[in-house]
């Protein structure tokens, strides 16, 4: 993996409760992000995409009127979106599988669970930004692709000949 240069990078931070939102912004950083722009729902964040263009958006998942969920949802799928293809980091307490599950398939590609660390940031940030995955569109979904490894296909005796 190549280093990044953290200072180059613009972030936008979605959070509704703006101690967290501050918090998050300090983590950022302190990790030597500097250009951020800050959302306090998904609805106003989808409005700064216009705008500001983040290489990375930092979103909680529990806010109101739109969620973390809808808002990466939205902006994968809506044919206005100038940023589908961003890398959308989901910040949530809630991390049992139907939760992981549901924002996977809205297109979020990391999660942060809380409280959130300086390091655990770090080091969803180099996933996210060193090792892009693939972006798909397909009828049922729109996002980077939802597979974690690759499965060698070989000479194995449980496949099929052609």
């Amino acid at each position: 993996m190549k280093d990044i240069d953290f200072s180059r990078i613009k972030a936008l931070v979605v959070e509704d409760d703006r101690m967290s939102r501050d918090l998050v912004v300090s983590i950022l950083e302190s990790i030597g992000i500097h250009e951020i722009e800050r959302a306090a729902n998904g609805e106003e964040a989808f409005g700064h995409l216009s705008k500001f263009h983040p290489d990375v958006i930092v979103s909680d998942m529990m806010m109101e009127p739109v969620d973390g969920i809808s808002f990466t949802r939205k902006i994968r799928t809506h044919r206005e979106s100038p940023s589908p293809h961003t890398p959308v980091i989901l910040l949530t307490a809630h991390t049992d599988r139907t939760t992981v599950i549901e924002a996977r398939d809205a297109g979020v590609n990391a999660f942060v669970a809380k409280p959130v660390s300086i390091d655990e940031m770090r080091r969803k940030l180099v996933l996210v930004l060193n090792d892009p995955r693939q972006f798909v569109r397909s009828d049922d979904y729109v996002g980077p692709d939802r597979r974690r490894r690759e499965l060698p296909l070989g000479n194995r005796p449980d496949r099929r000949k052609t």
